[in-house]
């Protein structure tokens, strides 16, 4: 066997980051080595037991894996980093890296006050925000709405697929799939309510009241509800209503005697977390035209015409989360996030996201490539990459742009961005822009009526707004009119956990918002095709 046959390709999740192992390598050497934290305690001595990552393939535990792990964890693929080395290629998975994750927690608008019921019951409220790729938990006083604490995690259930359909498919086809999926998002909330009450030294018995937002596939995994629906046309939800139960129902032990309370769905894939959304922005009280986007693997876009709101999923895939770009991750250290191309046959001015050496590059870092590139004429409208001294060729045709060269801000490798995710970037944008247009048309208004466009969530709260309109990921409006409002979903958990009557809002919300299926509207694949192209066309 040759030195390169004995080694392994291992993708470490949920980053996304990938490297060649030798079998001499443990898993820790490895993350330690790519800028990634694992607790390890004694250093990888095995003595701890903290150094906990799942494995798949999985390989059998040592006899250190099983005196510390639990034999469930090991059933499903839980190995110590320290006691492995790589056998194959493989999956190494970090479940809980919130402290080198960009996690976007605060909403930085809000256009309305919480109506704080009175009397309430307990002291303190948790509101959470369930996230495909994060859960935020925010500690609430419940007479005065004071925030006490937050905390936040990636969602655990990343084990199972990046995205909704592939947790969905998994729930589907594994025998204890939904289960499984529940369990692990259900212990994570338990987790993060007694993280965030020891933080703010508060006894989780005096915990009241729950709230939960999220999309629908999240909603129906966190209750234990069939999702088979969810994964075929018409793709209609099994609940729409709102749930509201004691905490034992949904199996949180950390709370006693709290009422959980889940907000509406509107659809399949528009769920709770964009009623949260509308009611954070008030969207339904609109006097104005008034687009919102939370632009993430699905993107939900809403549009309020004065008031009256219609409302889309679109399938943007996940290039703007970085896992279908050649080397993107999602906003962790190392990530770069901004990127400026003042002479294009010079290295391009970039921003990292920890300030330290680049390793990869994330959603908004993505799509300041992508502007850059079509600002200096090295990508045409039908996104082929130009001929350029930064522009090289691997293999017999393929083009990339070289992002960063190898010791150019002390990257140990070059960093490239090739033709092909130039595509996956053309065919996510394309998704949201169509999406947009159909909306626009449905509501019979024109693009120079829209006075104000809202980006919810961490991809639209971190992108460069005229990088966006540039490409044509939003429609061609005046950059100055792109308000990023952060987790307006967080914000409208809040008012839901306050308020009553910000609770019957959401119901309305979801009761009166006019769903557009996408999938089978006449003219989408029209408005998608046209979309590729690098700009707003469509308005044309």
């Amino acid at each position: 066997m040759t030195f390169l046959e004995e080694r392994w390709l291992v993708v470490f999740e949920p980053s996304g980051l990938r490297i060649l192992l030798d079998s001499n390598t443990s898993f820790l050497e490895a993350a330690r080595r790519m800028g990634l934290h694992i607790p390890a305690e004694c250093g990888g001595k095995g003595t701890c037991g903290k150094c906990r990552i799942i494995l798949k393939p999985k390989p059998s535990p040592t006899k250190i894996d099983s005196l510390h792990l639990k034999g469930e964890d090991i059933r499903r693929g839980v190995r110590l980093a320290c006691e492995h080395t790589a056998k194959a290629h493989c999956r190494a998975i970090l479940t809980r890296v919130e402290g080198r994750s960009k996690i976007l927690a605060e909403h930085l608008i809000t256009t309305d006050e919480i109506a704080i019921d009175a009397p309430i019951d307990g002291e303190y409220g948790v509101a959470i925000d369930l996230g495909t790729t994060t859960i935020v938990a925010y500690l609430l006083g419940l007479k005065d709405g004071a925030q006490i604490g937050c905390a936040s995690m990636l969602n655990p259930q990343i084990e199972y697929g990046e995205d909704v359909v592939t947790r969905i498919t998994h729930a589907l086809q594994n025998d204890e799939g939904a289960a499984s999926l529940q369990s692990l998002v259900v212990q994570a909330i338990d987790g993060l309510i007694k993280e965030v009450c020891e933080a703010g030294q508060v006894s989780s018995e005096a915990v009241g009241r729950i709230s939960v937002v999220g999309n629908t596939a999240m909603h129906h995994l966190f209750l234990g509800i069939d999702t088979s629906s969810l994964g075929f046309a018409p793709y209609e939800p099994a609940m729409k209503h709102s749930f509201n139960a004691d905490s034992k129902v949904v199996g949180l032990g950390q709370v006693s005697a709290a009422q959980v309370y889940c907000s509406p769905n509107i659809a399949g894939f528009v769920g709770g977390d964009t009623v949260a959304f509308i009611l954070s922005q008030r969207l339904d009280q609109s006097e104005d035209v008034v687009l919102g986007a939370d632009i993430g693997t699905n993107g939900e876009i809403v549009l309020s015409k004065y008031g009256e709101l219609f409302c889309c999923s679109a399938a943007a895939g996940s290039a703007f989360e970085g896992a279908t770009i050649s080397q993107g991750m999602r906003g962790q250290e190392g990530a770069i996030e901004h990127v400026t191309i003042d002479d294009p046959s010079q290295p391009a001015e970039i921003e990292v996201i920890g300030g330290g050496v680049p390793r990869g590059i994330c959603g908004s870092g993505i799509v300041d490539i992508v502007s850059e590139l079509l600002k200096h004429s090295l990508l045409d409208e039908d996104g082929r990459l130009q001929e350029s001294n930064r522009i090289i060729h691997v293999g017999p045709s393929v083009a990339s742009y070289v992002l960063v060269e190898k010791g150019e801000h002390d990257s140990e490798s070059r960093i490239l961005f090739t033709q092909k995710d130039v595509r996956q970037v053309q065919l996510a944008k394309s998704a949201i822009l169509a999406g947009t247009h159909i909306l626009i048309r449905e509501a019979d208004v024109a693009l120079t009526e829209i006075d104000a466009v809202y980006l919810a969530g961490a991809f639209g709260t971190y992108i460069n707004p005229e990088s966006a309109v540039s490409i044509g990921l939003l429609p061609a409006i005046d950059p100055n009119r792109v308000v990023q409002v952060g987790n307006a979903a967080g914000d409208g958990a809040k008012k839901m956990l306050l308020s009553i009557a910000h609770r019957e809002i959401a119901e309305e919300i979801a009761d009166s918002a006019r769903y557009v299926e996408l999938a089978s509207y006449g003219e989408f694949e029209k408005f998608f095709i046209r979309g590729t192209l690098m700009g707003d066309h469509l308005h044309e």
